[in-house]
């Protein structure tokens, strides 16, 4: 069985797939011309989804043959492998809650950081000052606070477990979650509103799909309390980065912190750049868990297993569900 790996780092951990599977016949590109020049007889090809865009769909396609059984992706998103043209009828694959936990993780800290000050802390160090007596006022607790999630998926979830640890309750935003377990409260997402007007921070954890993009927008930012915080760690278009900055420049929202911008890198002349209220995070919400690879092989182990003996994929793309929730939502709202 030939399979190739398409990335573009070679420090990329999914490489190591060829040492823990060495009974695939591994072939690894850099490129789209690479990747039509060896797709031709392959039975797998492995993508990473941030990388994925229409010209990697058009060299797929123009150099897939019939042996092309199966397209599996490394991340949980696949908001760009699903729409880059992938041949049709091939199945799509995709890693479901591996990076969950260190994502969550990630969002908590950007959280910490924003409701005890670190940019306050930072400051004082720099001037040598024992700031105690003005940041005995400024830092707060997330004790009783309420946190609003973005998204009831395998991230979100794992969020609002974490949450849950320091006493917060847990309203979550969601088209098909229901409240239980780590979650007090779910609102749909028309009534994003009224989700926000509860929030003493917000983490967005969804997908960005049509219905998505720039949800957290002037309207949203004006839902908030001028206290609350926003931490994206999705994706950098679901959040309108005039907006944001306009809401934090004026005092609207309280701070926020990005893994994720729009467009990526975040442009050296944004604003978000010198807002002391602000912290950059430079998509790294996945980075530095020995753990999500050990997920991400037995996941696709389990795939695998799945395929040679012709049963159905465990974390299998479903177009048809997909567009249906978009239809349901937009025709909502």
């Amino acid at each position: 069985m030939k399979a190739v790996i398409y990335t573009n780092r070679r420090e990329d951990r999914i490489l190591e797939f060829r040492r823990d599977f060495p009974e695939i016949d591994w072939t690894i590109v850099w490129s789209p011309g690479d990747l039509e020049a060896a797709v031709g007889d392959a039975s797998l090809v492995i993508f990473s989804n941030r990388i994925c865009t229409p010209e990697v769909g058009a060299a797929l396609r123009r150099g897939a043959g019939d042996a092309l059984k199966w397209v599996h992706s490394h991340s949980a998103g696949i908001e760009r492998i699903s729409t880059m043209g992938i041949p049709q009828g091939v199945p799509l694959t995709y890693s479901a809650g591996a990076k969950a936990p260190v994502c969550a993780e990630h969002a908590m800290m950007l959280l910490l950081a924003l409701s005890r000050r670190i940019w306050e802390l930072r400051a004082a160090q720099a001037r040598h000052h024992w700031a105690r007596r003005e940041m005995n006022f400024t830092i707060r607790s997330l004790e009783s606070e309420t946190l609003v999630i973005v998204g009831l998926g395998g991230i979100g979830r794992e969020i609002a477990r974490k949450a849950k640890a320091f006493d917060m309750r847990v309203v979550g935003v969601s088209r098909a979650g229901i409240a239980g377990g780590d979650i007090d409260a779910v609102v749909p997402r028309e009534r994003l509103a009224e989700a926000l007007a509860q929030a003493d921070a917000v983490i967005i954890a969804t997908e960005s799909d049509p219905t998505s993009r720039r949800m957290m927008n002037a309207a949203a930012f004006a839902a908030m309390k001028p206290t609350s915080y926003l931490i994206n760690i999705s994706r950098g278009e679901i959040v309108d980065q005039e907006a944001l900055t306009h809401a934090l420049e004026t005092g609207r929202i309280a701070g926020a912190a990005m893994d994720v911008a729009d467009p990526e890198p975040l442009d050296p002349g944004s604003p978000l750049w010198d807002l002391e209220n602000v912290i950059i995070s430079p998509h790294v919400s996945a980075a530095g868990n020995n753990v999500s690879y050990r997920r991400l092989k037995e996941l696709f182990a389990g795939e695998l297993a799945r395929f040679r003996a012709g049963e159905p994929f465990a974390h299998r793309f479903d177009p048809d569900a997909a567009a249906k929730r978009a239809a349901v939502v937009a025709a909502k709202g």
